[in-house]
This record gives C-alpha cells, structure tokens and sequence, in this order.
C-alpha cells in the first residue's frame, strides 16, 4: 500500500468536528392533550403547585370514570350539564382536589410510559402549566415492572500494520501505522418501565 505521508500541523487542523447539541421536548411535553376547558397562558414568574398523589387513587378514579363511558349510550360531549359535573368532580376527588369544581378548569393532561428517566420533572411541569394557563399541577407514577429497550453501546476496533510511503524524491520507505475505529451497536437491555399520568388545572 502507497500513501502520501501527511502534513503533521495541517492534518491535524482541518480534522476537527463540531457537534450541535439540539434539545428535544421531554416526555412529559411530547404527552400532553389539551382541555377540555382553555384559558390564557400565564407568565413565566407566575408561582404553579406542583403536588403528587397517590397512583393508585388516581387509576381508581379513572377506571371509574372509563366504566361509565362506556356504559353510557350518549359521548360524553352530550352529557347533561348536572351528570357532566358529577363525572367532573368524582375526578377531582380522586386527584385529591378540595376546592369547588365549578371553580376548578381542567386545562390539559398527560398520561404514558416510558423507559426514560422521570427525575426532577417539576420544572417541566410547570413550564407546560403556564403555557396552558395552569396554576396547579397534580401528577402521579409508578414503576410497573420491567420493558426491553434499546440502546447503542460503543465498540472499538484497532489495526496495526505497515504501509509504504513515498518520500519527496520518490523513493519508497516503509512506516508502522495504527488506526482506530469506533462503531455503534444497538443491544436490548431491560430496564424500569415507569407509568405516570399528570393533570394541568386552573383554580
């Protein structure tokens, strides 16, 4: 093998990369259903309680809520005021909401899992309650066991060998070389899969 010996100073240089770094939504925004009820963002100063509760509490509620849907013969979005309000409040009790539900407006929800991590969401939270026009936000998780999932792990590869190189007179030397490559390699690893569900309200 010939090669054209390189310039040490200018190799070097012009090798570099530069990455961008480019953030993404995190999972609590990638979730998130608007309504039913709508009001004005609120600015970003404005204080937002951020509260959990217990999850179980807040599937039973939902269950509950399920089963009358679907039992009923009429969408929801026909309901009688009076039934719709009961419906309403059941809800809100069961997110352990104490204040009058015709004072309360439910502004948007997220609910998902996810193998990703969950910690130190509550700026989060609160960055999706203001700009649904939220003050409060009352969320819920549980690890629900284990989920396969894909990652990319790193694997090197080195080789060594002789080249011959041709000198400026046009003679041939030859010179040690070493090159090394690394590449990407998806594996399942099995990891926590975590449940989470989240209310956006105004009160």
């Amino acid at each position: 093998m010939i090669q054209t010996r390189p310039m040490l100073a200018a190799g070097l240089a012009s090798a570099a990369v530069f990455l961008i770094a480019c953030s993404s939504p995190g999972v609590w925004e990638r979730s998130v259903r608007t309504g039913p009820e709508r009001a004005a963002p609120l600015a970003s100063t404005t204080d937002v309680t951020v509260r959990e509760v217990p999850w179980d509490r807040v599937q039973t509620a939902l269950l509950d809520l399920e089963r009358e849907i679907a039992a009923s013969d009429i969408h929801p979005d026909e309901w009688p005021d009076p039934k719709r309000d009961a419906a309403k409040a059941r809800l809100l009790r069961g997110l352990q909401i104490s204040q009058d539900p015709r004072a309360v407006a439910i502004l948007g929800t997220a609910q998902f899992r996810t193998t990703e991590s969950l910690t130190a969401t509550d700026d989060e939270l609160r960055r999706i309650a203001r700009r649904l026009g939220a003050n409060m936000v009352v969320h819920s998780e549980r690890v629900l066991g284990k989920a396969d999932r894909i990652v990319d792990r790193p694997a090197s590869a080195n080789t060594h060998g002789t080249g011959w190189w041709r000198e400026g007179d046009g003679s041939r030397s030859p010179d040690s070389y070493h090159e090394s490559r690394t590449t990407w390699i998806p594996i399942r690893i099995s990891v926590d899969e975590t449940g989470a569900v989240a209310y956006f309200l105004r009160v």
